[in-house]
């Protein structure tokens, strides 16, 4: 989401370094996207599994899915909302981010200093407080995101939805027509299990509005359908003479300093603490055996060393034994 007639890019003169001084937010503060690495990380058992309402949407309704010169974007019904956030929040549009043919990392976010493949972001607006998306897209609590990290793997039917469109879309400005379908397919099976942090919009004009949920698994698409995302799709228009291809629009990661991400999931914090125990455990158990054992063994010498006699030890036990023979 950015402004009508702005001009920006993520290379060339008006690319990702030049940002801020077109548009200051972008050098500002609660930037996004991040890297969620565990000196961030907090548990919070406060965080409930995502509610979505109207995902399902009936093929009747359509969709429109648009180039805009940055991504493909499409269009979503207001009727979509995320139910169980402080406010309410009503889905205005979809889009992704990737890399390239020879080097598909392509994700925004990334775990550890890892990125995935590709990236999905559905964008909601505040729909308590704001009327449309345009009105909450610069205030406080405006946005709601939710972001899927997307790897290689299986064939994936439901982003197939959007992808098999990509050949009518190729050139900036083009639109065409998607058929409503169950958009939650488009996420994991988990909506339990996420990071949560307050950040911004990852193209300008960047604004500091958005509340981030980043769903901890990711979903699959076949290797067929990650090339088709990167490259079918150009960011000129059909008529221009030298023709650019639309990859690597992701972001690069954001400094992320005193603050904290908030997790709903604490196993991997408790499977490290467990498996340090474990090993401490296992350590301790085997110190202690061979301790035992060691004793064991010495007690035994000893009482072997005071029990035996031998047969014949002396001259004079000789001559005794001989005269009672």
């Amino acid at each position: 989401m950015s402004h009508p007639g702005s001009k920006w890019s993520y290379i060339g003169p008006d690319g990702e370094k030049l940002w801020p001084k077109k548009y200051p937010f972008c050098g500002g503060v609660f930037q996004s996207p991040i890297d969620f690495h565990n000196d961030i990380l907090q548990y919070d058992s406060t965080l409930l599994p995502i509610e979505l309402e109207g995902y399902n949407v009936s093929s009747a309704v359509k969709f429109l899915l648009t180039n805009n010169g940055h991504s493909v974007k499409m269009n979503l019904s207001s009727a979509m909302r995320i139910r169980n956030l402080s406010f309410q929040y009503s889905a205005a549009q979809l889009h992704l981010h990737w890399g390239n043919r020879n080097k598909q990392e392509g994700s925004e976010h990334t775990v550890s200093g890892r990125h995935f493949a590709a990236e999905l972001h559905i964008v909601h607006y505040n729909s308590d407080r704001y009327p449309d998306p345009k009105s909450a897209v610069d205030k406080s609590s405006g946005l709601a995101v939710l972001a899927v990290l997307i790897e290689t793997g299986q064939f994936n039917p439901s982003y197939e939805k959007i992808f098999s469109h990509f050949q009518h879309v190729k050139y900036k400005d083009q639109e065409t027509i998607v058929p409503g379908f169950n958009v939650q397919d488009l996420l994991p099976d988990r909506l339990d299990d996420y990071y949560r942090y307050e950040g911004s919009l990852t193209t300008p004009p960047c604004y500091p509005t958005v509340l981030w949920t980043v769903f901890r698994k990711p979903v699959q698409i076949s290797a067929e359908q990650l090339l088709a995302l990167e490259t079918t799709l150009y960011c000129t228009q059909s008529n221009d003479p030298a023709p650019l291809e639309m990859v690597d629009n992701f972001r690069r990661v954001q400094e992320f300093d005193e603050r904290l991400v908030s997790v709903s999931f604490q196993q991997g914090f408790v499977l490290f603490v467990v498996l340090a125990s474990v090993l401490g455990i296992v350590f301790v158990a085997m110190v202690a055996f061979w301790l035992i054992r060691r004793k064991s063994l010495q007690r035994a010498k000893e009482e072997k060393g005071v029990i035996y006699k031998p047969a014949v030890t002396t001259e004079e036990e000789v001559e005794e034994n001989l005269s009672k023979a």
